[in-house]
């Protein structure tokens, strides 16, 4: 008895399902222009490339990161690497409750701290808890990409609002966008891809905003705060304390840049007193495991409380956004000034933000289309490069939008 051979190779419908092909067209523009320059290292390895594709912060981990994660690594405790509660360790828990208690301005407890596998892993718990099929969840564009996929993943329906030339949100659009399916709204501030710090005043607004609609509709609006960059700000003052203005708030952190981690995959969730409801642990609890994310690792959970207030140089990510903006404006270029993170989004000098990243691409610079982030005319540059290879980049670009200035 044998088994009849194919001919013809599988399809990729035959692998990959519907829901899936979807999801992978959101969001993946980072990574393919990422893996486009591996690709062309590969095929001529002496190409001379300035890659400001992916955000991959290169700055090392601070010294004391180092050694007591040499310490932890030697420690040996009972238990150190099995399963604990998929929220995390209490005293993990404990200390970034009591932590978060002083500079967000609100009472918590380690009941409204959840740890998890990165920013990612906490956004995509909190959204799986949150939302029912048709749900819509706005987006403040420029947003970060994945952000679609995301929300799509979880049954829901992204809903974009636009913003000013500082990359501010449009309040009136954000307004206009509130409806009865309308479940929850993310803001990144600080913001990837543009750098830009939602100030106080918008913050404050989005608030009100949202609360009118409470009291209008009955439908809670629940604002998730995705901060990543929190700890990366050149004005660390600037920071908002969201917890504080707004009930339904959610606070989303990672330590991937601060602290130089982001493949140790380190984040966590916070919320205020009155989403502290006795089953909402509970519910991400579950959520987690449906995911498959289970639990943080172990290890940074329990490296986090060691080296909290460690962090990488931000002083150098700043002196390249200075030098790499300098020259950009110097050349004709128009770009807000980032207050955080290594992200620079300067207007395109062509209307198509696409046909000029393919033009940069021939100048040898990997940059990322501003369509991927949900601001078409712009281009994001991450700066996680030397900073001799980040002024070279600047060169690049403005030498680039000369040329097709000329033609």
């Amino acid at each position: 008895m044998s088994s009849q051979t194919r001919s013809a190779p599988f399809r990729s419908e035959d692998i990959v399902g519907f829901s899936c092909r979807t999801l992978s067209s959101m969001g993946s523009e980072i990574r393919r222009v990422f893996l486009l320059g591996q690709k062309l290292r590969e095929e001529n390895p002496a190409i001379d490339l300035v890659d400001l594709s992916l955000g991959n912060p290169d700055l090392e981990p601070p010294t004391e990161v180092r050694e007591e994660l040499v310490r932890l690594a030697q420690e040996h405790v009972a238990g150190a690497h099995r399963y604990m509660d998929n929220a995390g360790y209490p005293e993990v828990r404990e200390f970034l409750a009591s932590t978060l208690q002083k500079s967000e301005g609100v009472a918590l407890t380690r009941d409204s701290v959840f740890l998890t596998c990165g920013a990612a892993g906490a956004l995509q718990i909190l959204l799986r808890t949150l939302l029912d099929p048709g749900d819509e969840v706005i987006l403040l564009a420029p947003f970060f990409s994945e952000y679609r996929p995301y929300v799509s993943n979880m049954g829901g329906v992204p809903v974009i609002v636009g913003s000013d030339s500082n990359h501010l949100p449009y309040l009136s659009q954000l307004k206009a966008a509130l409806s009865p399916r309308t479940r929850a709204i993310i803001v990144n501030s600080p913001n990837n891809p543009s750098g830009a710090l939602y100030p106080e005043s918008v913050l404050l607004e989005i608030a009100d905003t949202l609360n009118r609609f409470y009291s209008e509709t009955g439908r809670l609006v629940h604002l998730i705060s995705d901060e990543p960059y929190a700890r990366l700000l050149f004005n660390p003052a600037e920071l908002v304390p969201i917890l504080k203005i707004y009930p339904a708030a959610w606070l989303v952190r990672s330590h991937s840049k601060d602290l130089g981690l982001a493949g140790e995959r380190i984040g966590y969730l916070a919320w205020g007193p009155q989403l502290a409801l006795p089953e909402t642990l509970n519910a991400l609890r579950n959520s987690a495991r449906a995911l498959g994310f289970v639990n943080a690792p172990a290890l940074m959970q329990r490296l986090l409380p060691r080296v909290f207030s460690a962090s990488v140089d931000v002083l150098q990510y700043k002196q390249r956004v200075d030098a790499f903006v300098d020259i950009l404006l110097a050349g004709g270029l128009e770009c807000t000034r980032p207050r955080a993170s290594f992200f620079v989004f300067p207007r395109s000098p062509l209307g198509d933000d696409n046909a000029f990243t393919e033009r940069l691409l021939g100048e040898g610079v990997l940059a990322v289309p501003g369509s991927s982030f949900g601001k078409p005319g712009y281009f994001r540059c991450s700066l996680t490069q030397p900073l001799e290879r980040v002024i070279e980049g600047a060169h690049r670009i403005v030498r680039a939008a000369q040329f097709k200035s000329a033609k």
